[in-house]
């Protein structure tokens, strides 16, 4: 049972048995920076460490999503995990003061949901990390995608200048 969980987490974690190619990448040269961030880009590897974001926020809540860039994200992360870890201690300082039962179940109940911020805390953060600029990936790689309207997206080309 065990093994059979490891595997499914390892398919569920995986890149899911896709590789690009070095062919596929497009006709680059090793001195061509362009080319090597494109190549990076559409590589397997994620260009964040997950494993990083997940520690990070591990360490600090919010931590992890300022590494994937997610300053927004970070911010509310970091103030949801405040707020809960000081009703869970709020509700357990009144409970030593009064021992009234309504105030352990309320630690108890504000205890969960910090626990469950801080797991989806520590999922969002892995994932963001994995699939960092995965909409820039796919503008680049040529895909077809079905388009909002529910039809197939026609291919085109496109020229987009930033300076």
């Amino acid at each position: 049972m065990h093994g059979m969980l490891v595997v499914i987490l390892c398919g569920l974690l995986g890149s899911g048995g896709f590789q690009w190619s070095r062919a596929e990448a497009g006709p680059f040269t090793e001195g061509d920076t362009a080319a090597i961030d494109t190549m990076r880009l559409l590589s397997d590897r994620p260009l964040k460490s997950p494993m990083g974001a997940l520690l990070r926020s591990a360490v600090i809540p919010g931590w992890g999503q300022f590494y994937n860039e997610q300053y927004a994200k970070g911010v509310l992360v970091l103030g949801v995990n405040a707020v809960l870890i000081q009703r869970v201690f709020y509700y357990h300082n009144q409970w030593r003061k009064t021992r009234n039962r309504a105030f352990q179940d309320k630690r108890n109940t504000f205890t969960w949901y910090w626990g469950l911020a801080y797991i989806l805390t520590l999922v969002d953060a892995y994932v963001d990390a994995y699939l960092f600029e995965f909409d820039t990936a796919m503008e680049i790689s040529g895909r077809y995608w079905p388009s909002g309207d529910g039809g197939w997206a026609v291919p085109g080309v496109q020229l987009v200048i930033r300076f």
